[in-house]
């Protein structure tokens, strides 16, 4: 059976993976893995190469732990046979936001050494703090943890293989703080790590070894507690056993749906106050919302969200959401961009996972009476892929929002309000009609569900400025505009071959690669989920409109 630090991870995150996953299919890698770097490893190779220096690529190397576990890991670059790098196509952040105190000082738990490597911090003041961010490094249901863990295992299997050399193994990053100039990548692309400091790197990777081996032994297929940060449920490297493990959890109404669940919920005994985690109670059976007794739903939106459940009826507050809606300003612009976030910036300005708009859709209301089809009074933008379109794209969307007061709808405005200040540094030219289309966004989601600050301007009361404005039964505790413009049109999207922005990104980005036939089908399907996009904020609106009119509200204020 073949083993990498991803399979370990997984096999480690309970015992019932074990018996559920077959071992003798490919490695189990995360989306994160599995993600091509190629342009990374060109990039670096490019400032790694020296005639001097020996540099081969894409080493694998395998180790046999026992008779049926065999260690094997690929490195990018081995360089002049002793030193290994290993790319991620993640970024710095993480590592370099861990800090810890001292003498009311912060210090970064990784700093540069002498030769620009990044490595442990010596801590000479023996300081708590220090120990206590150290030990996160160990910790596998934490993101670093995971990054730790990974190089751990790499640097086990070199050191099984290369006893009596003195390997060293480091890790390249992504720079998040990097812009591309749009001329030549430089090596602040990147900062390289050497995590061989931490003391426990060896003890991790056999705990784990013997874990794994243990747990293929016990086969126990029987249900285990759900613990959150191995789950890592609707996270990023998300088990691929979630959907089973968790499919006794009731539709739309598990205990999980509740508004802010992970804070847990609150009980009263003896006028002492307890309090229960989400997952301690799922795991004590508590899986439906039903189980939760209402003493302990001390929320207001946790109650309005209750009886919406109990009683199968939509909820609204219709006084906030006519007020809301009263203070648009025609003719009213709907908005929604896509972006795509590049492993490597591709254009001038960028940044590693800069979010790089490649498309709008406008759909323009001119009077609020106005019925809107989904075809009419619609404009759209799609990039080119093998080209910067930015400027372009920003003269088209600006012809067409004008530079007036109106107002333009989007949906959770900070998305849109930061691509737009990004393209105002990056074309400093049109700052001044960038800065008038952000003064006039309208959040759709400040009117769905709540902005304290918005409604206190407008002259509500305390008590119902916490509340939310509006929740249906299936909305499952999401916001979504995909799950919101349901409840007014339960066939939007339905009909797409694109449904949601991650599917518009991938799709996006295979443009270049495929040929005209498929590259007009794709830029189809494109138009099609963006146009979906700013109609179904139209539609939402409609919607909120007819439960208005026709006086359908179960409460008139939050109690």
């Amino acid at each position: 059976m073949l083993v990498n630090a991803n399979t370990l991870l997984n096999y480690n995150r309970c015992r019932r993976f074990a018996a559920l996953n077959d071992p003798f299919t490919s490695l189990y890698l995360d989306s994160t893995t599995q993600e091509n770097i190629s342009t990374f490893r060109d990039i670096f190779l490019s400032h790694l190469y020296n005639k001097k220096i020996e540099i081969k690529k894409s080493v694998n190397l395998t180790f046999e732990f026992d008779h049926e576990v065999t260690l094997s890991e690929t490195y990018d670059f081995q360089v002049d046979e002793e030193k290994f790098y290993c790319l991620l196509p993640i970024t710095t952040t993480d590592l370099l936001n861990l800090k810890f105190k001292e003498n009311n000082f912060k210090y970064q738990l990784f700093t540069k050494n002498n030769d620009g490597v990044y490595t442990l911090r010596p801590n000479d003041s023996d300081s708590k703090n220090y120990y206590e961010k150290k030990e996160k490094l160990y910790h596998q249901t934490e993101s670093v943890g995971r990054l730790v863990f990974s190089y751990a295992v790499k640097l086990y299997l070199l050191k099984k293989i290369y006893q009596k050399k003195p390997i060293k193994l480091y890790y390249v990053l992504l720079n998040s703080d990097y812009k591309y100039d749009g001329i030549a990548y430089s090596d602040g692309l990147y900062k390289i790590f050497d995590f061989s400091d931490l003391d426990k790197l060896t003890e991790i990777v056999e705990i784990a070894l013997f874990r794994m081996i243990n747990h293929i032994e016990l086969n126990d297929f029987t249900p285990c507690e759900l613990v959150k940060k191995a789950c890592l449920k609707g996270k990023p490297g998300e088990c691929k056993f979630v959907n089973f493990c968790y499919s006794h959890l009731p539709e739309n109404t598990s205990i999980l749906d509740y508004f802010n669940s992970h804070l847990g919920f609150y009980e009263t005994v003896n006028e002492v106050v307890v309090h229960h985690d989400a997952y301690d109670l799922l795991n004590q059976g508590y899986v439906s919302m039903h189980d939760v007794p209402i003493s302990w739903l001390s929320n207001q939106n946790h109650l309005m969200q209750r009886y919406s459940v109990d009683n199968q009826v939509v909820y609204y507050h219709p006084e906030k959401i006519q007020t809301g809606l009263e203070t648009l300003k025609y003719p009213v612009y709907y908005l929604d961009f896509e972006a795509a976030p590049a492993t490597i910036p591709k254009f001038k300005g960028e940044s590693p996972y800069s979010q790089s708009v490649f498309q709008f859709s406008v759909h323009v209301q001119n009077h609020p009476d106005d019925v809107l089809s989904i075809n009419n009074n619609h404009f759209s933008f799609i990039a080119n892929p093998n080209k910067d379109d930015r400027e372009l794209m920003l003269i088209e969307l600006l012809k067409i929002l004008k530079n007036d007061d109106s107002s333009i709808v989007v949906y959770n405005k900070t998305f849109e309000k930061t691509r737009l200040e990004e393209l105002a540094v990056i074309f400093p030219k049109y700052e001044k009609s960038i800065t008038n289309l952000i003064s006039r966004l309208f959040d759709l989601l400040d009117i769905v569900k709540m902005n304290k600050t918005f409604f206190e301007i407008l002259g509500f009361e305390e008590k119902d400025l916490d509340c939310y404005n509006f929740y249906h039964p299936s909305l499952a505790g999401s916001y979504s505009l995909k799950k919101v413009v349901k409840v007014f049109n339960e066939n939007a999207y339905e009909d797409l071959t694109i449904k949601n922005g991650e599917q518009a990104y991938r799709s996006y980005l295979k443009l270049p690669e495929v040929g005209f036939l498929d590259s007009d089908i794709i830029k189809k399907n494109l138009f099609l989920y963006c146009r979906q996009d700013t109609y179904s904020m139209y539609e939402i609106i409609q919607g909120l409109k007819e439960l208005i009119k026709n006086d359908l509200a179960i409460n008139n204020s939050c109690k």
